[in-house]
């Protein structure tokens, strides 16, 4: 249940929320020009981001009227205790603009991470998936650090992913996947996989349940009772070249 809250800035119309167990949440609405439902999109894209292993927000997806809204769960907070966060930008200390690289937070992970390993490996799905579903809203201030041990910070869950038909990528703004800032590929991310500790066979593992769970987008939105135009609508988003090329490389 939504319950009151003040307005929150940023990109969308967001509002601080109560649930009905008491915890804190983000709605976050649709805009008046919209022209695809972003919160479905959004909820759709967690929930295959789930399935393909992720640790994501906690996430549901509430109708209101023709519209959806998403409300996301707080995970800074520990009951009423606030848990330190940080961003990947500023982790890395970037200025604003600067667009970093998934392997430079995979080094910032080294330095600061508290399960450096496990983290790495995270990360990398992260950079698979968001590859292959089209996250275009995918900078450093979407990658979050929780601190759970002074002076260390792991991952937090992954939020704010949103898959992006092939029509608006021209207003997307994508973490390169290393500081060369080459065109995105699946063969670069296979290249960089050990700057994030895993050997060739265990990426192409990984890369293949990613794939396997983006490949399923229209039958997980179905089961998510979301319409079949709103599906249509994003249709570019996994059905795109990146996937052909994924699926080259894993012989599908």
């Amino acid at each position: 249940m939504i319950g009151r809250g003040g307005l929150v800035l940023g990109a969308r119309p967001k509002a601080a929320v109560s649930l009905a167990d008491g915890r804190l949440a983000l709605a976050k609405f649709p805009k008046p020009d919209d022209t695809r439902d972003v919160a479905s999109g959004e909820v759709l894209a967690l929930t295959l981001a789930a399935k393909a292993g992720i640790r994501v927000v906690e996430h549901r997806l509430v109708p209101m009227g023709r519209h959806s809204v998403a409300v996301i769960t707080r995970f800074d907070r520990a009951g009423n205790v606030r848990i330190p966060f940080a961003s990947g930008a500023s982790l890395l200390g970037l200025s604003q603009g600067d667009p970093g690289a998934y392997t430079l937070l995979a080094d910032a992970i080294r330095q600061f991470g508290h399960d450096v390993p496990g983290d790495l490996r995270e990360l990398w799905r992260r950079l698979v998936f968001s590859l292959l579903a089209s996250n275009y809203d995918d900078h450093l201030r979407n990658h979050g650090f929780l601190m759970h041990e002074a002076g260390r910070w792991s991952l937090s869950p992954a939020y704010d992913l949103n898959p992006v038909p092939e029509i608006d990528r021209v207003h997307g703004n994508k973490t390169p996947i290393g500081e060369e800032h080459e065109e995105p590929s699946i063969a670069g991310a296979l290249a960089v996989a050990g700057r994030f500790g895993l050997k060739a066979p265990a990426a192409k593992d990984i890369l293949r349940e990613v794939f396997t769970a983006v490949s399923a987008w229209r039958r997980t939105g179905g089961r998510l009772r979301l319409k079949g135009a709103t599906l249509d609508a994003y249709a570019s988003a996994f059905e795109q070249e990146l996937m052909d090329e994924a699926r080259s490389l894993l012989g599908k």
